[in-house]
């Protein structure tokens, strides 16, 4: 049986159907969460169960040797549970970012936010959350310690923690050699990089493309901004080099609906100061992937500018529909795309070049290129071999 340690994010569905088609019957998908709060996962096969319960321990005690244990992120209950296993039972982690690249933040956090996201995130976010939860005051009590009194501790807590688990870590799964290399070169492990990538759902019909395009308004160049309202965007950076367009006929479209939303709401005012209220269009509700993409391939330029791998499934689908891109240089996902020959330019240029260079559309011969290009990097035949050797 494979166990997997799931949080309920939109990526965990189409995960599900891929398991099943590679190892039908053989999984379980242990979400960390109740039915009755969850906003994304709705298979039928997926067990409710946060991480805390006395029904997720006595599950841990069914695995045994025979089993293998997979961490869809690597949050510190996951971990946990992983280390509280025998050594002699297989397990992997489904690598996403953010949940390694960030924590803990004291020993990451220089390398992934920019100057002036930086003192937001320390001033806001750095220090622990309280958990305020009636029902486990010993949690609680723990919680404010570690907030007002002893938050570098924590962080301690958690170096030695993810120092243990790396090391016990058998299997990384990950599309992206560059991440693996970053996990190798900050923690010691012996864990075997596996291919495999979620499921995007990223491709686009001719059929839609040229019915988005007929209705395009073409005198107005339409810019996307970050993939969601956390720190990790460096909006407050991406809005400074983009405010040397601010008397370009432009309109921004934000998403911010997916993380932070006081943090969100300093961002969408942030940008109407800069830009006016006319040019702004931010999301803040969640949209449905079909909905979403079709917002997508209304875009003429996107703009990124997280230091670490983030919006992938937004780059791949902006790519198919044929966008200029812009990556930050510092990011594993632009060295990526860069070594496999997938032109996308560099969010540190913005600012520097004029208005018509920033919003030159891509040549033809070009895009077929780096469509080519992603179909190999991507691809779902070998990413199904891959899941099958493995869960079967």
């Amino acid at each position: 049986m494979n166990y997997h340690l799931m949080v309920d994010e939109k990526f965990i569905n189409d995960f599900i159907t891929d398991a099943e088609n590679a190892a039908p019957g053989n999984n379980m998908y242990i979400i960390d969460n109740w039915k009755t709060n969850a906003r994304f996962v709705t298979s039928t096969l997926a067990v409710f169960t946060p991480f805390y319960t006395p029904a997720f321990y006595a599950i841990l005690k069914k695995v045994t040797d025979k089993d293998k244990v997979f961490v869809h992120w690597a949050s510190d209950q996951a971990i946990e549970a992983v280390l509280s296993l025998p050594s002699n039972i297989t397990t992997g982690l489904f690598f996403w970012g953010g949940d390694v690249v960030e924590i803990p933040s004291s020993r990451f956090k220089k390398t992934i936010y920019g100057p002036l996201s930086l003192p937001y995130f320390e001033k806001n976010e750095e220090r622990p959350k309280l958990k305020l939860n009636p029902l486990r005051p010993k949690r609680m009590i723990t919680s404010f310690a570690q907030r007002f009194f002893n938050y570098k501790g924590a962080d301690r807590k958690t170096t030695l923690t993810r120092e243990l688990f790396f090391k016990r870590l058998n299997l990384f799964l990950h599309w992206g050699n560059l991440d693996f290399e970053w996990v190798r070169k900050h923690y010691t492990t012996g864990a075997v990089h596996e291919y495999f990538f979620y499921e995007f759902g990223t491709k686009i019909s001719e059929e839609e493309q040229q019915l988005i395009e007929a209705t395009k308004d073409t005198q107005t160049t339409t810019i996307m901004l970050g993939n969601s309202d956390t720190i990790t965007n460096n909006h407050l950076e991406a809005l400074q080099a983009l405010s040397a367009y601010k008397d370009e006929p432009i309109k921004l479209v934000i998403p911010l609906s997916y993380g932070n939303k006081k943090y969100g709401n300093l961002i969408e005012n942030e940008a109407i100061r800069i830009f006016g209220k006319d040019k702004i269009m931010a999301l803040r509700s969640f949209l449905k992937r079909d909905e979403y993409y079709k917002l997508l391939a209304k875009v003429d330029v996107a703009v990124m500018f997280q230091f670490r791998l983030q919006a992938v499934g937004n780059v791949i689908a902006l790519l198919y529909r044929r966008k200029k891109i812009f990556l930050h240089s510092h990011s594993t996902f632009y060295q990526f795309l860069k070594t496999n020959d997938v032109t996308i330019f560099d969010s540190k240029e913005i600012g520097k070049m004029d208005f018509k260079q920033f919003i030159a559309p891509t040549d033809q011969q070009t895009i077929e290129k780096n469509i080519i290009n992603i179909d190999k990097l991507y691809n779902d035949e070998e990413k199904m071999k891959a899941l099958t050797r493995i869960l079967q």
